[in-house]
């Protein structure tokens, strides 16, 4: 099947499947939760929230990959989808999974957006997204990492950020968790070296030109309001042992508001402070090299 709005269940016989272990964030196998999956071909299965959200998040899909408006540059920013099928879930219930393709290199995530409550949402859940909000960075610079891990191909480890470490970043720390993620010593609890931060977020092909891109795109369209939405960037191989790859991918879809015919000022906020921040830690960074 292609990558557009087609979501029927798959009638296909299912794959063998296995937990996503380099998850950073999201739905986890924890807790007596049913989490992300992962199968041999290197497709993710996101479980469907229940109800509404789920139907939301589907939707998305299928308005995104039809639409003949959204360049294909722009929707190379969104994961493919596959469409849906039914799994026995370890609890014996049977849930809904979206496809796309896996993450499973190095790769923070960011939520995107001052505000991460939609227009539409409860009292109840606005009061619990303002708490968090505050709680964390999304309030002061539009943005929050939400979790974060790097890869080592040298020794094939990885590298997770406990959640509390993630949860307890302040305003003043998030360069420095920033500069963790593109360092050589990530593990290390303080003076993270950064030796990848020009060959991730700068150059033609870096993080930050590829979130300039997707800027220039949230400065012109009126259609799309995300709310509660992701940016992951990943990255694969480190300088001194193969050629580096670097991808930015939008993800979490089941608050996004449509025809709103105003540009999305919540997202942009967001989006402009992250590129600030990089390209602040990449010129700070070449000084250093220099």
């Amino acid at each position: 099947m292609d990558s557009g709005a087609e979501h029927a269940v798959a009638e296909q016989p299912k794959p063998a499947f296995k937990v996503a272990a380099n998850q950073v964030a999201g739905h986890r196998f924890e807790e007596g939760r049913v989490g992300s999956l992962v199968d041999d071909s290197g497709r993710f299965y996101k479980p469907l929230q229940d109800g509404a959200r789920g139907d939301k998040e589907t939707l998305f899909y299928d308005k995104i990959w039809s639409d003949t408006a959204v360049p294909p540059a722009v929707k190379a920013f969104f994961p493919h989808f596959y469409g849906t099928i039914n799994i026995d879930a370890p609890d014996g219930s049977s849930i809904n999974i979206l496809q796309s393709p896996i993450f499973s290199s190095s790769n923070p995530n960011c939520f995107i957006g001052a505000r991460t409550w939609y227009p539409e949402a409860g009292e109840k859940y606005i009061q619990k997204c303002l708490e968090k909000d505050s709680k964390t960075t999304s309030a002061a610079l539009g943005f929050r990492l939400a979790g974060m891990q790097v890869y080592k191909s040298v020794n094939a480890t990885v590298w997770k950020a406990p959640r509390i470490w993630c949860k307890k970043i302040t305003v003043s720390d998030v360069p420095a968790a920033l500069e963790r993620y593109v360092s050589s010593n990530p593990s290390d609890e303080q003076n993270w070296d950064a030796a990848f931060a020009s060959d991730v977020y700068g150059g033609t092909h870096g993080a930050i030109a590829q979130l300039q891109e997707l800027k220039a795109w949230f400065e012109e369209q009126k259609f799309y309001h995300f709310f509660s939405a992701s940016v992951l960037i990943v990255y694969e191989g480190e300088p001194s042992v193969d050629a580096r790859t670097v991808a930015v991918k939008l993800v979490d879809f089941a608050h996004v508001l449509y025809d709103q015919d105003a540009i999305d000022e919540n997202f942009l906020v967001g989006l402009n402070a992250l590129i600030k921040m990089l390209s602040n830690i990449v010129e700070s960074n070449s000084k250093v090299e220099a």
